[in-house]
């Protein structure tokens, strides 16, 4: 696959992360626990180096809102070094703890902040990636309850939704 392409797909990829953070943000209890102990305000920006792609998430109240691309001055930012180290764990072909001890990602920032914004972004990615995927992604993948499968086509359905409103962000 060429650059262009790979740096689409990253560009795509990202923008449905923020967007799923938002939807699963409004009505997950799960992951409200998660982010109950951040501090309001805390700024998370995920890119790619050197001027690759990038988002902005921003903790507000009992949710994380989704500020569009850019860094958005970062509390804590994660560095893809490039568009290919960014590429596989983006695409869902390898895990984010993969990627990490392959040096695929660089950190600026609190690395307790960091650890839990990982704990986030898995509750997150539980919700919005099928599970034939997150069974080759993750080390444990969820089982999911009944009420967390009709969550997960609920949040399914309205990502689309959710990524054409923020598209202008």
């Amino acid at each position: 696959m060429g650059y262009k392409a790979k740096k689409a797909v990253v560009r795509a990829v990202l923008s449905a992360l923020g967007a799923g953070f938002e939807v699963v943000s409004k009505r997950n209890a799960e992951l409200k626990a998660e982010i109950a102990d951040w501090e309001d305000g805390r700024v998370i920006s995920v890119g790619v180096l050197p001027d690759g792609p990038a988002i902005a998430l921003k903790k507000e109240g009992d949710r994380i809102r989704y500020l569009g691309k850019g860094d958005h001055n970062p509390t804590l930012k994660v560095l893809f070094k490039n568009v290919d180290a960014a590429f596989l764990p983006l695409a869902f072909q390898m895990g984010a703890h993969t990627a990490f001890a392959q040096h695929r990602a660089i950190l600026h920032g609190n690395v307790a902040k960091a650890m839990q914004t990982t704990r986030a972004m898995a509750i997150v990615q539980t919700y919005i990636t099928p599970g034939f995927i997150l069974r080759k992604i993750t080390k444990r993948p969820p089982r999911l309850t009944a009420a967390q499968c009709l969550f997960k086509a609920r949040v399914l359905a309205t990502l689309p939704i959710a990524l054409a409103v923020n598209m202008r962000k």
